[in-house]
């Protein structure tokens, strides 16, 4: 195979990105742990759950940055077993954005990440068109596994539409401390 037909473009990369955040926020979702269908549960402040997604280990957590909204992580396929021993010592940090490992390693440890921002009052993952992910990782022997999934829509929360919300709400929030 060429070397090109290898290399994912930034289309296709984020169409697979958009596949596990879905299936994992769906999930996350099912299982309580970001509590949307639970009338009296609120999402704590920041933490991290282990759940299963589409038959692979994973980590996802979260973080609340202030007016309903969370930074959420997901690290899909995830297998802390090989880590190397030379940060075995160290205790496992699970609530940063990507693994806590040379980004060398990543294809050892983990088959795809993703960090977005979830409105937790108005159930919806927050985008820029185009840019609703950052801190992204798609090993390419996960690909084919990923374009084999099932297209998934959002299980009781939405993913924006609107061009550039975290924009207008950096804007909009400006124009009202100018105001006040």
């Amino acid at each position: 195979m060429a070397r090109n037909s290898l290399v994912m473009n930034k289309a296709e990369q984020q169409k697979r990105i958009k596949k596990i955040m879905l299936y994992a926020t769906n999930e996350a979702v099912k299982t309580g742990v970001i509590p949307l269908m639970f009338k009296y549960l609120k999402m704590t402040s920041e933490g991290y759950a282990q759940i299963t997604v589409c038959d692979k280990p994973t980590i996802i957590n979260w973080v609340y940055n202030g007016h309903n909204e969370f930074r959420v992580s997901v690290w899909w396929d995830y297998h802390p077993e090989y880590i190397p021993k030379l940060i075995k010592g160290r205790p496992e940090n699970l609530k940063l954005l990507l693994p806590d490992v040379d980004r060398t390693r990543f294809r050892f440890i983990v088959g795809a990440c993703v960090s977005f921002y979830f409105d937790y009052l108005h159930k919806g993952i927050l985008s820029d068109k185009g840019k609703e992910f950052f801190a992204i990782y798609v090993r390419e022997s996960s690909v084919s596994y990923i374009d084999e999934l099932e297209d998934v829509k959002p299980f009781g929360y939405s993913v924006s539409e609107l061009l550039r919300p975290l924009y207008r709400m950096k804007v909009s929030a400006t124009q009202n401390s100018k105001r006040n």
